[in-house]
């Protein structure tokens, strides 16, 4: 219907107007040779009307894929094939293909084939380009490197974590490095140069082009709004008539294909709405872009954590999301795509933590693992020796009943997994915003309701095995009540943790496995061993 409304709009215009493309207006009865408005196909029909009011963006590109979601900058490199690449590739898995191809590469360059490693490296797609890169030995690489033009590396530097880019180009004197970053996107740039010394980093802006967006963003931390925005955007003022807003997505040219809507602002630059292209392009050329902009429209301040802001956009199902001051001003937009890797990374970061491996990549250097990993073996030895001393406490109940330190294992592990089970809920429940504060006691009850189900569920097993084991009605009884509460100690820090943490403004994730399985084991032992010691005279 909309189509058939815009179509008698256009003909109520110009009844006498030719439409570009061989559509013609309704000829006579029994004229032939031409195409009749009302039989073309509404879609068509649309497409013919948009090609005479978009001549330039509408005519097709034979050079570009519809399908790919790449820029420009990008888009000749990726349509081309690998060399020799075969059909049965596409369903190998990718890292025996890389592999693959890491070793025919390292094989050109040993036998002294650079030119040939060149031609079928540059076949390649950035991001395998990247991993290839990555496979290679240290000093093939670093010599292979210097071959690559800087528009090359930059494309590559596009799909590489920043701690990667660093370690990629990150050693190069500054003049090469921002020949490098002039060709990069504004927050890959400011990525990287957060991975260098603050000396060097200030010499490479200073030899770049033109740094001013990226100077404006490294001003942000790179894990909020206004780390990941871009101020590449198109922005239009409400008091701009259709024509002029048309003819500033033109001067973006191919930059402008992957763009659906525009910002609206006012004379002081504070977003007051949004306004789809398809909208735009049907308006009537009087109309103003005030008048038939959506003025509903979602914003974050720049100082709001990526997790939040991926948050946002999901919950709300955009493609954008305005980055404002705090005056309401426009700074920048945060693009759908560039959140699709945070919420990958944030979700990676919270698990890497509940295991005490934060920050740690398995390709990185051994010093970096080290660092992430020693500290919490130390803190998890120092809370052995806790739980150690509480079992030294019953040493003379043990020495009574030898069979007490038979089952000792048994309480300690399975309070540690059902700890472990209950903080990772919570923990990942909590960076998916599905836990709300005033939801905290009603969330510990339930985990408590649980424990309490799993305690008796694996007392009743426990205990029964123990006597059939054992032969000891009351051992059995002894273990079956001990694990009952260390399941419901399991559910109550494996839920309370994370919110005592959250409460005193912590990252749940960081600690909370090692407290929690520090409580299992201790409050799981002195349960086990103290009615030992009550019940002792009928254990033995």
């Amino acid at each position: 219907m909309l189509i058939d409304m815009l179509i008698s709009y256009h003909t109520a215009e110009s009844s006498q107007a030719r439409i570009k493309g061989g559509i013609e207006a309704t000829p006579a009865a029994g004229e032939s040779g031409r195409t009749r408005l009302e039989d073309v196909r509404p879609e068509d029909r649309l497409l013919q009307l948009l090609r005479r009011w978009f001549p330039r963006c509408s005519e097709p590109d034979s050079t570009i894929n519809p399908w790919t979601t790449h820029d420009k900058n990008h888009m000749d490199q990726s349509q081309i094939a690998p060399p020799d690449s075969r059909p049965e590739d596409q369903s190998r898995p990718p890292e025996e293909v890389i592999q693959e191809l890491v070793e025919e590469l390292e094989c050109l360059l040993q036998s002294g084939q650079r030119p040939e490693a060149l031609e079928r490296f540059g076949g390649l797609h950035p991001v395998d380009q990247g991993e290839v890169l990555d496979g290679l030995p240290r000093e093939l690489r670093r010599s292979f490197l210097d071959d690559l033009e800087a528009s090359a590396v930059a494309d590559i530097l596009e799909y590489l974590e920043p701690e990667e880019s660093a370690e990629l180009i990150g050693d190069r004197e500054p003049a090469e490095l921002a020949e490098v970053l002039d060709l990069t996107d504004a927050d890959v740039a400011v990525d990287l140069l957060q991975q260098i010394p603050e000396e060097k980093q200030q010499e490479t802006l200073e030899a770049m082009t033109d740094p001013a967006e990226v100077t404006e963003l490294l001003q942000y931390q790179d894990d909020t709004a206004g780390g990941l925005m871009t101020s590449d955007y198109p922005v239009v003022t409400e008091t701009t008539n259709t024509p002029n807003a048309l003819d500033q997505l033109r001067l973006l040219g191919p930059d402008a294909e992957n763009i659906n809507s525009v910002l609206v602002v006012d004379d002081q630059r504070r977003l007051v709405g949004s306004l789809s292209v398809t909208r735009l392009a049907l308006a009537r050329p009087s109309a103003l872009v005030g008048d038939i902009m959506d003025r509903d429209i979602n914003s974050v301040s720049s100082e709001t954590d990526q997790e939040e802001c991926a948050r946002v956009l999901q919950r709300y199902n955009l493609n954008l999301l305005p980055v404002l001051d705090s005056e309401g001003r426009l700074t920048g937009v945060i693009l759908s795509e560039d959140l699709v890797d945070v919420v990958a990374e944030e979700a990676t970061e919270d698990m890497f933590r509940i295991a005490s491996v934060g920050g740690e990549r398995i390709s990185g250097p051994l010093t970096n693992s080290l660092r992430s990993r020693l500290p919490w073996l130390y803190i998890n030895l120092a809370t052995a020796f806790l739980a150690a001393a509480m079992v030294s406490v019953f040493e003379e109940t043990i020495t009574r009943v030898i069979a007490l330190a038979v089952f000792l294992p048994v309480v300690a592990s399975q309070g540690g997994i059902g700890g472990t089970q209950t903080v990772t809920l919570v923990v990942r429940s909590m960076a998916l915003g599905e836990v709300p504060r005033r939801l905290g006691l009603r969330l510990l009850a339930r985990e408590l309701a649980l424990g309490l189900i799993h305690g008796v569920a694996l007392g009743i097993v426990v205990g029964f095995v123990a006597y059939l084991w054992k032969g000891n009605f009351t051992l059995g009884v002894v273990l079956g009540l001990a694990m009952l509460g260390n399941m419901l100690v399991a559910g109550m820090f494996g839920a309370g943790v994370p919110l005592l943490l959250r409460h005193f403004r912590m990252d749940p994730a960081v600690s909370s496995a090692v407290f929690v399985t520090t409580f299992t084991d201790v409050i799981g032992f002195v349960l086990f061993l103290g009615l030992a010691a009550i019940f002792v005279d009928h254990l033995v």
